[in-house]
C-alpha cells in the first residue's frame, strides 16, 4: 500500500498551451484504478484572493460523489479569515491545510485554526517554503502548546535544499517535536529524506508528491533509493500517516 500525503485537485494551471499542468478528478480515478491498494490525501486548490469556502464545499460535495471515496482523504483549504468553527461540523474532512504565504498568515497567529484542529484531532499540514511566512519557525513556536495536534511540515520543513537544511538545524534546536512530521512532497535528493528520518525517527516521515507540480514516479523512487529496511519503508509509504489520522 502506498498513501500519498500531498495531492492537490486542480483542473488547470497556469498556461496549458506551454505546459498542462493538472489533476483532476479523472486523472485520480485513473491513478487510483492503476494501484488498486493505493490512497491519497486531496486538497482543493485556492488563491490569495477567492471564497476559498464555496471552493471547498465544492470540493466536497464532488468527493462525496465519487466512486472511489473510500481511497481518498479529503483535506480543507480554507482561508483563516473565512473559516468558521461550523465548517468542521458541516464538511466531512480528514484534516486541515494551511498556505501561510497564500493566506498571507503565519500559523502562530492563527489561534482559532490551532483550538478548532486540535479539539476536532485534525492534523494540519502545514506549507512550508521560500516566503518567510513559510518558515517552519513559526511552527516550533507554538507545537508544544498543543501537544494533542499533529503538524505535518511538508516539503521536508523547507522545500528548497538550503531550507530544508535549515529546518534540520531547527529542529536539532527544539524543545519538543513529540508532535511535529514532515513530508517528502518536492525532495528528489535521498540524503535529505534520511536525515529526515535519522532526527525525527521513521515513524515521524511521511511520502507525499505534492501532485501536480511534482511527478508522483519520481518521488517514488526518492524513498526507493533511500535504501530503508522493509518496515521503515513501510512506516514512511502508508502506516506512519494512518496513525497520524487516527485510522
Amino acid at each position: 500500500m502506498i498513501i500519498d500525503a500531498h495531492t492537490h485537485i486542480i483542473s488547470s494551471f497556469s498556461n496549458p498551451n506551454i505546459v498542462d499542468i493538472k489533476f483532476d478528478w479523472s486523472d485520480l480515478d485513473f491513478w487510483l484504478s492503476s494501484e488498486p491498494r493505493s490512497k491519497c490525501i486531496i486538497m482543493p486548490a485556492i488563491t490569495q484572493f477567492c471564497d476559498s469556502v464555496s471552493l471547498n464545499k465544492e470540493f466536497i460535495n464532488t468527493w462525496k460523489t465519487f466512486s472511489r471515496k473510500d481511497r481518498v482523504l479529503p483535506f480543507m483549504w480554507i482561508h483563516p479569515n473565512q473559516l468558521e468553527a461550523s465548517h468542521f461540523k458541516e464538511l466531512g474532512f480528514s484534516g486541515f491545510k494551511f498556505h501561510p504565504s497564500i493566506s498571507q498568515s503565519t500559523i502562530d497567529d492563527n489561534e482559532k485554526i490551532l483550538e478548532l484542529c486540535e479539539k476536532n484531532r485534525k492534523p494540519i499540514l502545514i506549507h512550508c517554503g521560500r516566503n518567510e511566512k513559510s518558515r517552519i519557525d513559526y511552527v516550533l513556536k507554538i507545537n508544544e502548546n498543543y501537544p494533542n495536534l499533529n503538524f505535518i511540515c511538508a516539503h521536508l520543513g523547507g522545500l528548497a535544499t538550503d531550507l530544508i537544511i535549515r529546518a534540520f538545524q531547527k529542529m536539532l534546536e527544539a524543545k519538543y517535536l513529540d508532535n511535529i512530521f514532515l513530508d517528502t512532497a518536492g525532495c528528489f535528493y535521498p540524503e535529505l529524506v534520511k536525515k529526515a528520518v535519522k532526527i525525527l525517527g521513521s515513524n515521524k516521515v511521511v511520502f507525499g508528491t505534492d501532485r501536480p507540480f511534482h511527478d508522483y514516479d519520481v518521488s517514488l523512487y526518492t524513498i526507493r533509493r533511500c535504501n530503508f529496511d522493509k518496515e521503515t519503508e513501510k512506516d514512511m509509504l502508508f502506516r506512519n500517516l494512518l496513525r497520524i489520522l487516527h485510522h
